[in-house]
């Protein structure tokens, strides 16, 4: 043992004091105050004296004075945090089994090393020891959380005193913020497996801890933390039903726990703000993985305020005084409030996609339909954002790499925002899913529909590539995993709108396709679950090129490919993963109907609206009167008829598939290329 951390007793004393006791920690049993207390600057209390239990550590560290400004200072500060280590360790270790001759041996001044959990969660490699970094890496890798994931997109802890109390956090938090901190360190990236298992050693430690938290208490606000940090890993690693788990738990806790309510508890500052950030951390969380919910889900349609926001970024330039001043009526809640709120509008277009198109009595162009009532809400909640937070005021276009790297902390919620605002657009006027509900209204489609849905997919696939455009030539590096999302959607309407017998406009679309796949790749590096997003959409690309033909005359239009390759896409979070239900149920309970199935049917495709030729003053081609629901054509049997050998005899028969002719050659006109970033429809 070093003898410069002393030397530790032999055996347990009889008594631990309350601080020690409730961090399952050593306690040397000094009394009335014990070493290691004093090393903390924390009231050392025993059971005769106990005072009122449960006091957050975050708490006890703000109420703690700072030491003098001397070389003794420096000292005891290093003292300090070597005693925080040995108390955090001795949690560890005992939680994870390690008997006390181990725990005694172990030498402080070394990387710890512990036992990685055991049973059917634990990794295949659950004998091998997972070390902890020595803490000079340990807040290097908190510094890369703090500038690449936090806010991007959860936005759980508070960025001023992050790096400074990370110390005095619970180790399962610890643990969380290496494993996703850690994928964003240059020295890992040159040997991806040892990353890999990095990041699994670490998140199955931080998951041990926090289970044995919840199911022995106390739980503390660092469990709800933590919770999310995980629900977050398991999601961007394919797991998204044991992420579902823990988001579904810790927002559980919340509710039991009345953090949905503004307390009334004498805390600091920092700490009810902790308190906010956690809340809203777990609402965005569930909200961007597809759950529907609102306040009036929470007890008398309360909830805590929103979180603080950093300020936009001054600009270099004199902003225009007329456009800067409008809409200086509202009142300006922060960037962070105006992603959280707009993720309710996403999660009820989630639910939107998953009806997967089906055909109800009421029209989408009806005000009483889905889609109506969601742009409705879209619209309000937009008008209730201030101007200054839009795209055109904040001069993005005009910032430049060192300016976005340096203001991290406002342009990953902006970004989000941006995002979250034409991907709802773009999946609620995608012209599969338009197509496939409007099956049972045949020719009564109005015209008006039919431009308003091709303008807002011309105008908001335009701004998503306008923004991949923009990281490109900026050499930006996104961290946010939303964002590859956002892409991989309209990829699938790029990728659907190639199909055309024109040359150019094919040519246009298949290059936005390819640099929205591109995109998602480059995120798939940091993100295990982009990289499988990516490999859907190439597969995708694959399934329907080899069978369609664009050349004009050839006899075979038509192409037969499976919209489970879609919903794969365009589901976000989707319980149909049969990878991710293999890995968590077992065989009693799992169950492979969970994957989704072929789904073919016989429909035409949209109407394309009639428009204003620039040359000749008229389009020559009239409104085309398709019938949904018709039979196929010969000329369409034939073609189904010739890939039949190829395609699986389940797939033919199946009722609910399609014939994705009717989806592809849209014509040019359906979704016009034309650059409208200026144009109506954007943030």
């Amino acid at each position: 043992m070093n003898t410069a951390l002393g030397e530790r007793p032999a055996k347990r004393v009889r008594q631990a004091c309350e601080p020690c006791r409730r961090k399952k920690a050593k306690c040397p049993g000094e009394q009335p105050v014990c070493s290691l207390c004093a090393r903390l600057h924390q009231t050392c209390t025993y059971a005769e004296d106990r005072q009122r239990p449960g006091t957050n550590v975050l708490l006890q560290a703000e109420s703690t004075p700072a030491p003098a400004s001397s070389d003794t200072s420096v000292s005891q500060t290093l003292e300090d945090r070597l005693g925080g280590l040995e108390s955090k360790m001795g949690q560890i270790l005992d939680v994870l089994g390690q008997n006390t001759s181990r725990h005694e041996e172990l030498p402080m001044s070394a990387p710890h090393m512990m036992t990685a959990p055991s049973g059917p969660m634990a990794l295949s490699t659950s004998n091998q020891l997972t070390p902890l970094p020595m803490w000079e890496t340990v807040l290097s890798v908190a510094n890369l959380y703090l500038t690449y994931c936090e806010s991007q997109p959860l936005p759980l802890f508070h960025r001023e005193t992050f790096l400074t109390s990370i110390g005095t956090r619970d180790p399962e938090v610890i643990y969380s913020v290496l494993a996703l901190g850690i994928r964003f360190s240059e020295e890992h990236q040159q040997s991806p497996t040892h990353l890999t298992s990095r990041i699994s050693g670490y998140t199955e430690v931080a998951r041990s801890l926090v289970m044995k938290r919840v199911l022995e208490g106390p739980v503390e606000l660092s469990t709800l933390q933590c919770l999310c940090l995980l629900s977050l890993v398991d999601f961007t690693n394919g797991n998204t039903h044991r992420s579902s788990v823990h988001s579904s738990l810790a927002m559980n806790l919340a509710q039991c726990a009345n953090l949905s309510f503004e307390t009334q508890g004498q805390l600091s500052p920092v700490a009810r703000e902790e308190r906010r950030r956690c809340f809203w951390s777990i609402c965005l969380m569930k909200r961007l993985h597809g759950v529907e919910f609102d306040n009036v889900d929470f007890p008398d349609g309360s909830c805590p305020n929103f979180p603080e926001s950093p300020n936009v970024p001054p600009q270099h330039c004199s902003p225009n005084i007329t456009e800067g001043t409008r809409s200086t009526d509202l009142q300006d809640r922060g960037i962070i409030a105006y992603v959280i709120t707009l993720s309710e509008v996403f999660a009820k277009t989630a639910r939107y996609v998953r009806r997967h198109g089906k055909p109800t009595n009421i029209p989408p162009w009806s005000s009483e339909s889905e889609y109506s009532k969601i742009i409705t809400l879209q619209m309000e909640m937009e008008s209730h954002m201030p101007y200054i937070h839009r795209f055109k005021p904040t001069n993005f276009s005009e910032r430049t790499l060192d300016e976005l790297q340096a203001n991290r902390d406002y342009w990953g919620p902006f970004l989000l925002n941006q995002f979250l605002y034409h991907t709802i657009l773009c999946l609620l006027n995608h012209p599969l899913l338009l197509s496939l509900s409007l099956r049972n209204f045949r020719s009564s489609i109005p015209e008006i529909f039919l431009q308003h849905t091709s303008d807002l997919i011309s105008s908001h696939t335009t701004w998503i590539i306008y923004f991949l455009n923009y990281f490109e030539e900026r050499s930006f590096l996104v961290s946010d995993p939303f964002l590859g999302y956002s892409a991989a959607v309209v990829a699938t309407i790029e990728l659907q709108l190639s199909f055309t017998e024109n040359p150019t406009i094919r040519e246009e679309k298949r290059d936005r396709f390819f640099k929205c796949v591109r995109f998602v790749q480059a995120l798939g590096q940091k993100w295990p679950h982009m990289a499988r997003m990516a490999n859907r959409l190439q597969r995708l690309e694959d399934a329907v090129s080899a069978t369609y033909q664009p050349e004009s005359g050839a006899q075979n239009k038509s192409l037969l490919i499976d919209l489970s390759r879609f919903w794969e896409i365009l589901e976000y979070s989707s319980n149909s993963d049969s990878d991710s239900a293999r890995r968590m149920f077992g065989d009693s309970l799992y169950s492979n109907s969970l994957a989704f199935t072929a789904e073919v049917s016989q429909t035409s495709p949209l109407p394309e609206p009639t428009r204003m030729s620039t040359q000749q003053g008229m389009s020559q081609s009239p409104m085309p009167h398709y019938s949904l629901q018709t039979p196929l054509g010969t000329s369409a049997q034939c073609a189904v008829d010739s890939i039949t050998a190829s395609q699986p005899s389940d797939l033919l028969n199946d009722e609910f598939s399609i014939l994705a002719a009717n989806f592809f050659s849209q014509g040019q006109e359906f979704l016009r290329s034309s650059d409208q970033r200026e144009g109506f429809g954007n943030l």
